[in-house]
Order: structure tokens, then C-alpha cells, then sequence
């Protein structure tokens, strides 16, 4: 089954670019583990190496790179640093893949998993 021509979509080198690198980033285990692990509760660096058993540096060094892209952020709770899931930066994720993959739809089945938006488009 081919797609015809005008329905397929252009996107965006700025698009293409912004999504190379986040799939970049989400494409070591230790950083996708990471991400799996704070969208479940925020968690402090020793808490997600005692979770995950990773060493501290290894830990701090893959949050960093998550921090600098923008999907994880950082919080001081006095001698701790909390690291918690983005959420408008996943959102916007979300959106872009619902807006740009899929013609705005909100909703996607990709063989057994169910995907679909929660709020309505902004």
C-alpha cells in the first residue's frame, strides 16, 4: 500500500533536527532507563543509583546530558537535588508526534500498545 504523494507530509529541518537529537539522547539505556525510572516519581541521584545500581558519576553524567536537552529537570530540596520528568517538554514531544506523524489524530494503535493524546490540542 502506497501513500499518495500529497498526503504525505513535510517536515521541518527544525523538526527533523529536534527529533534526531532527542532520539539520540533516549537511545543509550542508561539515559532511557533513567527517563523510565523519574516518569514513574521524581527521585534524588542517589535514589535512582540505588534503584538502577549505577555509580553516582555515571548517574550525574547521563542526568546532565538529560538536564542540557531539556527532558529532565533539577530541584534542590536542601543537601539533595530531585530530579523529575520535564513534563511540558514530553508534552510537546507528544504533541509534534500526534501533529506531525499523524496528522493531528489523537489517538494511534502500534501493534499491541494504544497511544493517545490526553488534553486537547493548544
Amino acid at each position: 500500500m502506497s501513500v499518495k504523494p500529497e498526503q504525505r507530509r513535510r517536515f521541518s529541518q527544525e523538526y527533523i533536527t529536534r527529533a534526531a537529537h532527542i532520539l539520540g539522547v533516549l537511545s543509550h539505556e542508561t539515559r532511557l532507563n533513567l527517563v523510565l525510572t523519574l516518569a514513574l516519581r521524581p527521585a534524588s541521584v542517589s535514589e535512582l543509583c540505588e534503584h538502577l545500581s549505577l555509580e553516582q558519576s555515571n548517574a550525574s553524567h547521563h542526568l546532565g546530558i538529560l538536564r542540557n536537552t531539556g527532558l529532565v529537570t533539577d530541584e534542590r530540596d536542601g543537601q539533595f537535588v530531585i530530579y523529575r520528568l520535564n513534563v511540558p517538554a514530553w508534552r510537546a514531544i507528544g504533541d509534534g508526534f500526534f501533529d506531525q506523524l499523524l496528522g493531528g489524530l489523537d489517538e494511534v494503535t502500534l501493534q499491541h500498545f494504544r497511544i493517545q493524546r490526553l488534553s486537547a490540542r493548544r
